[in-house]
């Protein structure tokens, strides 16, 4: 029994070493997940089944390091070293690549960057998690959001908002909302991207 396990626990080892994949193989285009270390994280984690909960689309400009397209604090650029380094501690980014038919797959870094520029850049976080929330500066995004309304033209607009559910941990869901969760209202999270047949999981990052 032991040398089984001892064999089970070897070939995983080898397949997640074999998953592993290198920056220089992004492309544009790519989502990139990953496990940040905060209070609200952890409860998307447990709420999602989902070991995700912050994402992001890579940019591979010609020249320099790839960047980061992504929802935190505000929508922003950031360089794909600062996005890795706010992930938690022994874990790794999952990247998920756009099957070859949608738009998004083929898009070059100059149109994504473009698109971002014209219509995303600088929106405020949304920490309220609502799909169409807005304050003083236009519409506010969390990162599934802005990730589904970025990439959406490019792939068919297949994404579309779920019934959000509030139930693990519901008390400490209350205390995050301070008060009532916005249950049955639409949204997304990083599991759903995780979990959708438009992607393919191509590599640890």
């Amino acid at each position: 029994m032991m040398k089984r396990a001892g064999s089970i626990i070897l070939l995983l080892l080898l397949s997640r070493s074999a998953f592993a994949m290198d920056a220089t193989e992004l492309k544009s285009g790519d989502l990139i997940l990953q496990s940040n270390p905060c209070f609200v994280c952890q409860l998307i984690e447990a709420e999602e089944n989902s070991i995700y909960s912050h994402i992001g689309v890579v940019i591979t400009p010609n020249l320099g390091e790839p960047q980061v397209l992504e929802a935190w604090g505000i929508t922003q650029n950031t360089p794909l070293s600062v996005f890795l380094s706010r992930r938690k501690k022994s874990t790794q980014s999952l990247i998920l690549r756009p099957q070859e038919q949608l738009k998004l797959a083929s898009a070059s870094s100059i149109d994504l960057m473009n698109q971002f520029t014209s219509y995303f850049a600088g929106k405020s976080y949304d920490p309220d998690f609502l799909w169409n929330n807005r304050d003083e500066n236009g519409e506010t995004l969390y990162c599934s959001e802005f990730v589904a309304k970025f990439i959406n033209p490019l792939v068919g607009n297949s994404l579309r908002p779920k019934a959000m559910h509030f139930e693990k941990n519901r008390e400490a869901w209350f205390h995050y909302f301070r008060g009532n969760p916005p249950d049955g209202l639409p949204g997304m999270s990083p599991g759903d991207f995780e979990r959708s047949p438009l992607f393919k999981k191509v590599g640890l990052l």
